[in-house]
């Protein structure tokens, strides 16, 4: 999703909750759930995928700042999962 200021929001297609629950053990397979109503929105893989995608795209509007980041969700690898 697109919020009105264009940036990516994540929220629940069943639902619309932008709330998650991440699977106990971190493997790429593993299902990450909707917050609120439970359903499953996908692989955990899926989901660091689309947060590095709308990370990126996000500083791409703006590139005159370096990117910095040290969180490990953030990696090219990402892109190419996907």
């Amino acid at each position: 999703m697109t919020g009105t200021d264009g940036t990516a929001q994540f929220a629940c297609s069943a639902c619309g909750s932008p709330s998650i629950v991440l699977p106990a053990v971190l493997a790429d397979e593993a299902v990450v759930s909707c917050g609120r109503c439970q359903s499953a929105l996908g692989s955990w893989l899926g989901y660091k995928s689309y947060v590095s995608r709308s990370i990126h795209a996000e500083y791409e509007a703006v590139p005159a700042q370096p990117m910095i980041c040290v969180d490990p969700i953030i990696a090219p690898a990402l892109a190419e999962a996907v």
